[in-house]
């Protein structure tokens, strides 16, 4: 699973910050979770190729979090794309997009297919596995997204395959899940020849949040926890009245879920570039493991 954070400012775009959204890949399938103001260019200017976009995620109906949904759809019909458009997000986006398409005499050529968040239910979604869990952004409608890889097959051996007379030509399709049958009539399934199947990776992002126990469980097992952190802990009572969380308080959620790695991002418009080191500082303080500091087009491999 690769990770690439396409916009870490919150609420105002900075001339070195887009707004929130980050992408999601891995072989060959992509998610684009959050879709902020200008996000399109910043894919651009990732060299990220528009067209892939296939799924996306709207955690919640901040401004910042989904204003650039409309602008992309309008520019993947533009460009002619042909396969459909996941989106799913709150219940109330989906009249929303709709209206927005129909007055604005928007007509892709594609199928725009619209899910509301269900919490408590996984979603196989391509080579993904999606849940979602309400977080606390002062009462407003919020989701975080915990994302599993889907298992990958085992490790293939070489030395069994030999062993067992596997020809070259076949071996593929047993790294591939397929059971073959051998020129003397045995046959040869997968599990003979790979070894136990390997956990796909684990990313959960929390959203717009204050520190929360649903945000804790859902990272238990997490590879890479993307927590924001808005504020230095000097605004904590800022942080509190906007429903957001200082890097001091990101670190406390990645030390009770036992997270291998903690990202931050959604850093106020009120700090420079300069001041994100400070960031990394506060949340080492009850954070012993990595701790990133997330800036745009940072890529993170899990």
């Amino acid at each position: 699973m690769r990770v690439k954070f396409l916009g870490t400012s919150s609420a105002v775009p900075t001339s070195d910050r887009g707004l929130p959204a980050v992408l999601v890949k891995t072989f060959g399938d992509s998610i684009l979770i959050d879709c902020g103001e200008g996000t399109q260019r910043q894919m651009i200017r990732g060299k990220e190729s528009i067209m892939d976009v296939n799924k996306v995620i709207i955690t919640h109906l901040h401004g910042d979090h989904f204003f650039g949904l409309f602008p992309l759809v309008q520019t993947l019909g533009i460009l002619r794309k042909r396969s459909d458009l996941t989106v799913i997000g709150p219940r109330s986006l989906g009249p929303l997009l709709e209206s927005v398409l129909e007055s604005t005499g928007s007509n892709p050529q594609f199928r725009v297919v619209f899910s509301a968040i269900e919490v408590g239910k996984t979603i196989e979604l391509g080579k993904f596995e999606l849940e979602f869990f309400e977080v606390d952004h002062n009462n407003f409608e919020t989701y975080g997204v915990k994302v599993k890889e889907k298992d990958r097959p085992g490790v293939f051996d070489p030395q069994k395959a030999d062993e067992l007379g596997v020809p070259i030509h076949m071996r593929g399709f047993l790294q591939r899940g397929f059971t073959v049958k051998l020129p003397d009539g045995r046959v040869v399934n997968p599990s003979d020849v790979m070894g136990p199947p390997r956990r796909g990776s684990i990313l959960v992002y929390s959203s717009d949040t204050r520190p929360a126990e649903s945000v804790i469980r859902a990272s238990v097992d997490a590879d890479l926890l993307i927590h924001e952190a808005t504020y230095l802990d000097d605004l904590k009572d800022r942080a509190i009245s906007t429903g957001h969380s200082t890097a001091l308080e990101a670190g406390e959620v990645a030390n009770a879920a036992g997270v291998k790695r903690l990202a931050l991002t959604h850093f106020s418009a009120r700090y420079s570039d300069e001041d994100l080191p400070k960031f990394r500082e506060e949340a080492s303080k009850t954070y012993k493991n990595e701790v990133i500091v997330a800036k745009d087009f940072m890529i993170i491999d899990l």
